[in-house]
């Protein structure tokens, strides 16, 4: 590759047309699922990396710092002027759908970034010990979006769980992909928000709401329905859960299940409360 020393400015300038480019597509389209769209033929964005290379390569002065941070100064006014206005204010559903939405546009710009930015990764990051092109992204929106929105992500997804388990009609597909968010979110410093937000507060809620289903069956069903119940109960959790939890979480969530629902020692002692109160009350009569 040919070294030739360009202007500082003059070579941020055609890189921010690239990004500009990648940005605006986004704005006027939207991105798909998995999209890959060609925005740039391979001499466009070879050409804008080569700019990279030559402010990152030429002597006196080299430009690997500037460019590190202009980088992560677009990722943050791109947050604050596109993704979070569009998120604040939703709920529900909405909410949830919006927050797909914002972080499907941001994967796809993220791509691109990765692409023009591949330099810094290999001759930048490791040697000033910062995060890669990806990581840097993921964090941002990690800290910008994620930690502000997660309380009502979170408990939306939960709401929508149970009403699920209620027979109600809800949006499957939208549950798997708004939990896809919170498992992409992981980079060499960032836990996984899925496993360490999500699956908690999953059965923490799960064990309280079916602590209610066990106490209002063991009132109202034989001690043959009751059991019957659990064995559907079961079955029908797992098979919900399957369609939009990550696979580790199923066999975590089945126990808690079985721990509310099918634990002999609170089956018994349930029984012969009731027994005991059936006795007091044909005492009485």
């Amino acid at each position: 590759m040919a070294l030739r020393v360009i202007d500082f400015h003059a070579g941020w300038e055609k890189i921010q047309q690239g990004i500009d480019r990648v940005v605006s597509f986004v704005d006027d389209n939207g991105v798909v699922r998995d999209e890959h769209t060609r925005l740039f033929s391979a001499y466009e964005w070879m050409s804008i990396y080569e700019t990279v290379y030559n402010l990152c390569t030429q002597k006196d002065p080299t430009y690997e710092k500037e460019l590190y941070r202009l980088y992560e100064d677009f990722l943050q006014h791109y947050i604050n002027t596109r993704v979070l206005p569009a998120i604040r204010g939703k709920s529900g559903e909405h909410l949830l759908r919006e927050t797909v939405r914002r972080w499907r546009d941001y994967k796809f710009i993220m791509r691109w970034m990765i692409r023009f930015f591949l330099y810094l990764d290999q001759f930048f990051v490791g040697r000033y010990g910062r995060p890669t092109i990806r990581n840097a992204a993921l964090i941002m929106f990690h800290n910008l979006v994620y930690e502000e929105m997660k309380g009502e992500i979170i408990s939306t997804v939960l709401l929508l769980i149970n009403a699920d388990r209620d027979g109600n009609p809800v949006d499957r597909a939208l549950i798997k992909e708004v939990l896809e968010v919170t498992f992409d979110l992981q980079s060499d410093t960032l836990n996984v928000p899925y496993q360490t937000d999500f699956e908690p507060a999953l059965l923490d809620s799960s064990g309280a709401y079916y602590a209610l289903k066990m106490a209002n069956w063991l009132q109202n069903l034989p001690y043959p329905e009751y059991m019957l119940q659990v064995v559907e109960c079961l079955n029908a959790e797992n098979f919900r859960a399957m369609q939009y939890l990550h696979p580790s979480t199923v066999p975590k969530l089945l126990e808690r299940t079985k721990l509310e629902i099918a634990n002999p020692d609170r089956i018994d002692a349930n029984c012969l409360a009731g027994k005991v109160q059936q006795l007091k009350l044909g005492g009485n009569s």
